[in-house]
């Protein structure tokens, strides 16, 4: 199973980062966690998400915007 660092990296095409500069920028520190938790849920279910688009549509549904740059 891969964290939600290593998926956004990974649909991002690069090598490391930090969970910051993905979603630091958000400002309601809950609905990260609620998104990390979403990740986490899907992903025990075995539910992947191989692309930025379905990184996106979980990320509007837990009202949060991820940062591509």
């Amino acid at each position: 199973m891969k964290t939600l660092l290593e998926g956004l990296c990974e649909v991002n095409h690069q090598q490391g980062g930090t969970i910051h500069q993905f979603l630091g920028h958000n400002d309601q520190r809950q609905d990260v966690d609620r998104f990390q938790k979403a990740y986490d849920d899907f992903a025990k279910m075995g539910i992947e998400f191989p692309s930025r688009k379905s990184f996106e549509k979980l990320a509007r549904w837990e009202h949060i915007t991820i940062n591509w740059r």
